[in-house]
């Protein structure tokens, strides 16, 4: 149900990102002269009528900054349970802002301590497969490999891809590579069997291996 409450009505739950205060008055800024485009998700609290924010921390963040008195929400079921109320979460995350892999293996070992869900069970609450959740999981590895375990903030900002170019580039290999949206990829021994699901999947690949043949000399 889609209703306007006032600030003081709501109280922020708990988020899967850590908010910076950079990232909070940009998008203070975005909303002063743009407006809220998308509302914020809430649940009404049984025990005080209060309304507890689901998703959208950061623009119930900005609009608090802004001083506000109202916003616009969407409100969810009293009976939404907390593995659901953390499904909500990552899709918002996921579809408003890019997770680095540092910040998607936090939540990742969050849902496998609280839920018991195992890789393949992440990667369906994601809409991924299990193989998205261990590139993940490869790129933190990477990452404490490249700096001795004492990863810089920074470097916990980068995507999977980005991690994986910068231990290519570390150790001097070719950087260059395919990401492998829109694909199924499965291994037999040391062979790729790669579908593509979709024409602009195939095309890209189709692409990609013209223009190494082309590196390479061959035709």
């Amino acid at each position: 149900m889609l209703k306007t409450l006032e600030m003081s009505q709501i109280v922020n739950g708990k988020n899967i990102r850590n908010e910076k205060d950079s990232e909070i008055t940009e998008l203070a800024a975005s909303i002063l002269a743009q407006g809220l485009i998308n509302p914020i998700l809430v649940q009404k609290r049984a025990k005080d009528g209060k309304y507890v924010v689901i998703a959208g921390h950061r623009r119930y963040e900005a609009v608090k900054y802004l001083g506000l008195p109202h916003i616009e929400c969407n409100i969810v079921d009293d009976d939404l349970n907390e593995k659901d109320i953390l499904a909500a979460q990552i899709a918002e995350n996921v579809q408003r802002k890019n997770m680095s892999a540092w910040e998607l293996v936090e939540v990742f070992d969050d849902l496998k301590r609280r839920h018991n869900l195992n890789q393949k069970q992440i990667g369906r609450m994601f809409g991924k497969s299990d193989v998205w959740v261990a590139n993940q999981y490869q790129a933190v590895r990477q990452l404490d490999s490249l700096y001795g375990g004492n990863v810089p903030a920074e470097a916990k900002k980068l995507s999977y891809a980005k991690v994986k170019a910068q231990a290519q580039s570390k150790m001097g290999i070719d950087t260059e590579y395919i990401l492998c949206s829109g694909m199924k990829i499965k291994i037999v021994g040391h062979t790729y069997h790669i579908s593509c699901i979709d024409n602009k999947a195939e095309n890209d690949l189709r692409a990609f291996i013209e223009k190494r043949r082309g590196k390479n000399g061959k035709s």
